[in-house]
Formats: structure tokens, C-alpha cells, sequence
């Protein structure tokens, strides 16, 4: 069991890492694709993907006797189409960094919304923890300044990434359920197969009509890399990861992102953080950690 643990933790930090990555590369290929351009191409090639290992695995066999497909219908919706769309919105208009952060909030929102639909217990360990990362939250959105709060006066891209991630504890909440007698595999295969009716028309209006895309040397890797790696990897990882720990654990891990982030814009970008961010990274830091480990902290037996 030991093992097991330890291997899903190193999965949720593989995709944690792979998820920084995207949300760097992400604003930086807002310049030369539209968001639903992004969204397609790399849901293009990672449902191929999808489909090779399926086939070799041997589990596409396995989709005729599906019955439950409102389930992967909602995973599609809200872990594919919602979350990346409403990222890749919020990119162009705030910092890969700010978004990290604000990714931090999954943890808790994600036990706050399993004790409401999941029926999951509580405790005012919880309840101190969401007052000092909605803190936190607040500093980021006002920018340093709680005043902008007041005059409502805030990044509009920090408030789709939160809808992101928002978005990203339901598909989690409801990829746990769907998970019982069913491999990640399959589950995060379907997902991102079921999404391409919706993403590649949206796709194709979009570079005909809003924004052409104009791809460079540099932006076809960037590209490349987030079809592969934060598409196919993180969701493949993330899903077998939480199997074993469970959604609420497994959303701890989320905190890793803005780290990677900030280690890899000051090592290959030399963009060092804001002040305001650091603050607000700690303070969600301290609540999202402190839930999760005072909630799963084991009790003595008698």
C-alpha cells in the first residue's frame, strides 16, 4: 500500500509539473493562436493518442459496454471543454504565475464541495483554512491592494481561471465516482474523445473568422508539448493518482503548480514573482495544507 502511495504521488507531481508548464506556454502562445485553436489542435492529437493506447491496452473493446455516457458526457463538459477553455481565456489577460496560484484554491474548494455533494464531513479545521486561502485569493485578485476588491476594480482573466478551477473539482468529483470499475485510462481517454464534437467546430470558426493562426518554429513545440504533455500525461496521471488517494488528497498536489511555474519563469524567463503574489501563494499555501492535513490526519485506535 506503501508503494502504491508513493507511486501516486510522484504521478500528481509529474502532472503537477507538466501543468505548470502549460499554463506558461499557454500565454505564450495567446500571440499566435486563438484559445479555441489552442484547445482543439491539442485535444486533436491527444485523442489519437488516446486511441492508440487504447487499442493497445486493449480496452477500446471495453466503450461498447458503457451505459452511464451522461457521466463521461459531464467529464467531457467540465474537465475538457469548461476548464481549458476558460484557462486559455484567462491567459490572455493575466500572468501564468497568477493563474498557478489561483489553481491553489482546488484543494479546498474541492472538500468544501464534497461535503456538499458527496456528503463528506467537515470541521473547523476546514472552515480556518478557507478563510486564509480565500485571503490569499483576495490579495492576488486585488493585486496587492484590497481596495481594488471594494471598487471592483480586478483582473478579469484571474476570475475565468477561477471559474477553471471551479470547473476542475467538479470533473474531479465526478471522475472518482465514475472511477469504480473503470481504469483512468478509459475514463480520461473518453473524456477527451467525447469533447472534439464541441472543440474542433469551435476550432475551425475561430481560425476562420477571429484570429488566423500564425505559428513560428518555437510556438509548433509549444504546441507540440502541450498536446502531449499537460493533454495526455497530466490527465492520465492525475486520474491514476487520485484512484488511489481519493480527490481531496490528490487536489494537495494542485499546490505544486504555481511552484513550478515560478522556478521555471525565473530559471529559463528570469521573471521573478511579484510581492503580492508570494504573499498570496503563502497564505493559500498555509490554508490549503493546513486543511489537508489536520482532515486526514489518522486517529489513534484505541
Amino acid at each position: 500500500m506503501k508503494n502504491e502511495t508513493l507511486k501516486a504521488v510522484v504521478l500528481l507531481n509529474i502532472a503537477g509539473l507538466l501543468w505548470g508548464g502549460n499554463m506558461i506556454l499557454g500565454r505564450y502562445l495567446a500571440d499566435f493562436l486563438g484559445p479555441w485553436s489552442i484547445v482543439s489542435t491539442r485535444l486533436v492529437i491527444g485523442g489519437f493518442i488516446f486511441i492508440l493506447l487504447l487499442m493497445q491496452t486493449g480496452e477500446l473493446k471495453k466503450i461498447k459496454h458503457i451505459t452511464n455516457w451522461w457521466t463521461f458526457i459531464a467529464l467531457a463538459i467540465f474537465g475538457v471543454i469548461f476548464f481549458q477553455s476558460l484557462l486559455y481565456y484567462g491567459l490572455r489577460l493575466t500572468t501564468s504565475t497568477n493563474a498557478g496560484l489561483i489553481n491553489s484554491l482546488t484543494p479546498l474548494l474541492t472538500a468544501f464541495m464534497a461535503a456538499a455533494f458527496l456528503k463528506e464531513k467537515l470541521n473547523y479545521h476546514h472552515w480556518v483554512a478557507a478563510a486564509v486561502t480565500i485571503f490569499g485569493l483576495l490579495f492576488i485578485l486585488g493585486e496587492g491592494d484590497l481596495t481594488n476588491l471594494l471598487l471592483l476594480n480586478f483582473n478579469v482573466g484571474d476570475l475565468l481561471v477561477l471559474g477553471a478551477v471551479i470547473s476542475w473539482v467538479i470533473y474531479s468529483l465526478i471522475a472518482k465516482n465514475a472511477m469504480i470499475g473503470m481504469s483512468p485510462l478509459l475514463l480520461t481517454a473518453l473524456g477527451v474523445l467525447l469533447s472534439l464534437v464541441v472543440v474542433i467546430p469551435l476550432g475551425i470558426y475561430e481560425a476562420k473568422v477571429i484570429q488566423t493562426p500564425h505559428l513560428t518554429v518555437n510556438a509548433f513545440w509549444a504546441l507540440m508539448f502541450i498536446s502531449v504533455g499537460p493533454t495526455v500525461l497530466s490527465l492520465l496521471f492525475w486520474n491514476k493518482g487520485m484512484k488511489v488517494i481519493g480527490p481531496s488528497r490528490a487536489s494537495l498536489f494542485l499546490n505544486t503548480v504555481p511552484v513550478y511555474i515560478i522556478i521555471i519563469n525565473a530559471v529559463f524567463l528570469e521573471e521573478m514573482p511579484y510581492q503580492y503574489q508570494i504573499i498570496g501563494m503563502v497564505l493559500i499555501f498555509m490554508g490549503s495544507f493546513y486543511a489537508g492535513l489536520k482532515a486526514h490526519k489518522p486517529k489513534l485506535r484505541d
